[in-house]
């Protein structure tokens, strides 16, 4: 926002700034850019060169509030190695697009940092707000977001209202969705720019502020840092690790990718293209603190440029720790010693909740049972999670242990609310 305030120099530097990231996030793009063809009759995944990619630059939202923004389109053909141009094999672009924002992001940071000297806020998700513009005038020029927040909270309390419980993780972002959709007005082609930018400023000056003061305040606030350290490159890369090991149980590398952008110190200030280089190839990375569990290399496959296998996916590829794999083999051996011991038979639950369906009744029984292993299937919604909660309160008064596993750091807290147990 507060750069369309600004004078024209300080607008070039955002703009140039705005295509180096872009072009290191294609370079990104392009390196782990996969085609898919046949190699004696079975499905390979190739390198492929070539990525074509289209920056498209915009400078208003579609409320027509500043927001120089840049959509990148990548075209869907590649250079095979034959030399053939086939379709680009878009699922890691498709799995990693949280990722993708980190980059640019990160990139993006260091070359505004770099050029006008700004300072940020911690990053949230990999997105960092500048830290020296008031967020008052912020908001005044979010219309667009404030609209969407508006309508997601009425779309909860409507959800809330007639299902009668909070909605899933999943729910809420369909939720979050609709009403991004709902609240998008219709572009207008037929606004001059130079309307646009008087009528800013004369926005902000009705807000107490004289644009140039705006940014004046916000650039050359930083004594940048031109480079990391051995030590302080080191933090970064343990800062991201203990991140995604907090949230997950194992991950692409493409993800850590995620994790180590968003970790990057806010004050660094170098090119985005080499910073995106370090990212996604640190020196030391983290062989001594991962271990692959993917399936052994076949002796003569042919190797990407990865390392791995053509005949192996690039979303296929999955890390984890060794402290991931002592819990499992404690949880195996913990299972097996349960499977030896004659457990005493249980009655279920010795009161049954008149709230629940006859399903979730017969589900809870189940599970406050005496049974080794319950498996319970059924759609999103329909009231599977509910069901534990009696379960739950029946297996303590039994005096048996009780705790939560979920897939995800959002699930287990789902997991956690709706049944009161603790969650992980």
């Amino acid at each position: 926002m507060m750069f369309a305030l600004g004078d024209p120099d300080v607008r070039r530097e955002v703009l140039t700034a705005r295509d180096a990231a872009v072009a290191a996030l294609a370079g990104w793009i392009e390196r782990h850019a996969h085609t898919r063809y046949r190699i004696g009759g079975e499905v390979a995944m190739v390198d492929a060169e070539g990525i074509v990619a289209a920056a498209f630059r915009q400078h208003t939202s579609r409320a027509l509030d500043p927001q120089i923004h840049t959509h990148l389109v990548i075209a869907n053909r590649v250079k095979s190695p034959d030399g053939r141009w086939l379709a680009l094999d878009a699922r890691l672009i498709k799995h990693d697009q949280q990722a993708l924002s980190a980059l640019y992001h990160a990139g993006l940071r260091a070359e505004m940092t770099a050029r006008l000297g700004i300072r940020w806020h911690a990053p949230e998700r990999g997105i960092a707000e500048m830290r020296d513009v008031s967020a008052d005038l912020l908001a005044e020029f979010s219309t667009r977001t404030s609209d969407v927040r508006r309508r997601v909270d009425d779309k909860l309390d409507r959800f809330i209202d007639s299902m009668a419980r909070e909605p899933t993780p999943r729910e809420r972002w369909r939720l979050e969705r609709e009403a991004v959709v709902d609240s998008r007005p219709h572009k207008s082609h037929s606004i001059d720019a130079e309307v646009l930018h008087a009528g800013w400023a004369e926005q902000t000056r009705r807000f107490g502020l004289e644009p140039d003061r705006v940014v004046d305040d916000a650039v050359d606030r930083v004594d940048a840092r031109r480079g990391l350290d051995g030590e302080e490159a080191s933090d970064v890369l343990h800062r991201a690790m203990d991140s995604i090991v907090e949230r997950q149980s194992s991950w692409r590398p493409t993800e850590l990718h995620r994790e180590v952008a968003a970790a990057v110190p806010t004050d660094l200030a170098v090119g985005a293209e080499p910073l995106v280089e370090w990212i996604e190839q640190p020196p030391g990375t983290w062989t001594h603190r991962t271990v692959s569990t993917c399936r052994a290399i076949p002796a003569g496959a042919m190797p990407r440029r990865d390392g791995r296998p053509v005949t192996e996916s690039a979303i296929d590829r999955s890390l984890t720790t060794n402290g991931v794999l002592d819990q499992e083999a404690g949880l195996i051996e913990w299972a097996d010693r349960r499977l030896g011991v004659n457990e005493p038979d249980h009655e279920g639950l010795a009161v049954e909740p008149t709230h629940l369906t006859d399903p979730q009744r017969m589900a809870a029984s189940a599970v406050a049972g005496g049974a080794e292993l319950v498996l319970v299937v059924g759609p999103a919604g329909t009231g599977k999670t509910t069901a534990l909660a009696p379960a739950v309160e029946q297996l303590r008064l039994d005096g048996r242990a009780v705790f939560g596993v979920a897939p995800s750091a959002a699930a287990a807290e789902v997991l956690a609310i709706e049944t009161g147990v603790e969650a992980d």
